[in-house]
């Protein structure tokens, strides 16, 4: 129990054995014994609050003392969570119901057992039991006795009503704020979806439309072509633009995937796909794969995320290498080391003239360094000392997928 708990227990329990203190030569060595018990009675009254009730009232009708009966009445109104039922059998079910009383046949059990708790408290301190001193039943003393009474009764059964009234509103406050944060939470996925969407539509609608034209003119060029040279190169527009609409179907799905689906995502291109990447790169291209790419390196095979990473480094460096040092000699290295993947992609200066700039929102470097960051890598591209260009990563890929 914490201090704020235990401090108006201990309250009560002095002012209880103070009461018993300064009433001791009121009833008897009998009278004091049982105002002893019932200031005993509140230790009890937390765990075991109606046998603490029952336990204070003798103290009640053979003494003159107050604080041990109303403190364990208040208890038994406050009714903590798992004293008494909020939801019991009903009262007076054996009431015919041609009685016309459905009020009181719909009284829960739990405040049924205040009410008659407040109730014996009420009538235990009005009746002048025989062992106390006779009572004058004048209207006056008669008025004061009930008045006495009923305060007995009615003020700690109020304040511990209060008290479960303002424990319930404030569980109450709680559901209601934990469901107002549900609602953020889900409107702002709901917001999360529909943009996704808007983005697959459109990514749909434009690029896939550009992609698929160009697929169509690349292999009409392709069968009308005269010349080998431009049947191969209009084969390879095809064949590269078949790859990047079958990507761009692959990300249209992932966008339009919900994001409380509970479906994983697949992560992509791997390992496997960048001997491809570099065999489409010309022949003054080289990889250095150590056996990562088939898994004959000896280890497990890395994350699937890491490798998906993996492969998109060496796809965009090397699409740069293309654009901006085209026919430059460039070698691309792959290998784990101490428990970390390492990308390599290095490019010696153009051995021919860069064609006119494409289109580009200079994010592509960008992209790769949070990539990397992400999957708590890093990331380095700037001039090689020959030249040219060097883009590197690292990615951890976990004690589990280092090479025995």
């Amino acid at each position: 129990m914490n201090l704020r708990a235990a401090a108006p227990d201990a309250a009560l329990l002095a002012l209880s054995a103070t009461e018993v203190w300064a009433t001791r030569s009121f009833g008897g060595s009998v009278a004091l014994g049982f105002a002893c018990l019932g200031t005993a009675a509140l230790l009890l009254r937390r765990r075991f609050p109606l046998t603490a009730f029952t336990l204070t009232l003798p103290a009640l009708a053979l003494g003159y003392i107050w604080f041990s009966p109303m403190g364990t009445l208040y208890e038994v109104s406050a009714g903590r969570p798992g004293r008494f039922p909020t939801q019991g059998p009903r009262m007076a079910r054996a009431v015919p119901r041609r009685i016309p009383w459905p009020a009181f046949r719909r009284v829960p059990a739990r405040e049924a057992l205040i009410g008659g708790c407040a109730l014996v408290t009420a009538v235990v301190g009005f009746v002048p039991w025989p062992f106390r001193d006779p009572v004058g039943w004048t209207l006056s003393d008669t008025i004061l006795a009930l008045m006495l009474s009923a305060l007995l009764a009615v003020a700690p059964t109020a304040l511990g009503l209060l008290a479960s009234s303002r424990r319930e509103l404030a569980g109450r406050l709680d559901e209601l704020a934990a469901s107002r944060e549900r609602e953020r939470s889900l409107a702002a996925e709901q917001a999360v979806v529909m943009e996704r969407t808007r983005l697959a539509r459109e990514m749909h609608d434009t690029v896939a439309h550009h992609l698929s034209l160009i697929a169509v003119q690349s292999g009409a060029l392709e069968v009308t072509a005269e010349g080998p040279q431009v049947r191969a190169a209009a084969g390879a527009v095809r064949e590269l633009s078949r790859d990047a609409l079958d990507e761009l179907r692959r990300m249209v799905g992932l966008l339009r995937l919900s994001v409380t689906s509970g479906e994983e995502l697949a992560a992509g291109p791997g390992l496997a796909g960048i001997p491809a990447l570099v065999a489409a790169a010309g022949p003054r291209t080289h990889g250095e794969l150590d056996g990562v790419a088939d898994g004959t390196d000896g280890g497990d095979a890395p994350p699937a995320e890491v490798q998906h990473a993996a492969y998109r480094i060496v796809q965009e460096a090397l699409t740069n290498v293309r654009k901006h040092a085209p026919g430059a000699r460039t070698r691309v290295l792959v290998r784990r080391s101490d428990g970390a993947l390492l990308v390599e992609v290095r490019n010696d200066p153009g051995a021919q003239a860069a064609q006119p700039a494409l289109p580009s929102g200079g994010h592509g470097l960008e992209g790769l360094r949070e990539r990397a960051v992400q999957l708590g890598g890093d990331f380095d591209a700037l001039p090689a000392a020959s030249g040219g260009f060097l883009v590197r990563a690292r990615l951890p890929v976990g004690p589990s997928a280092e090479a025995v």
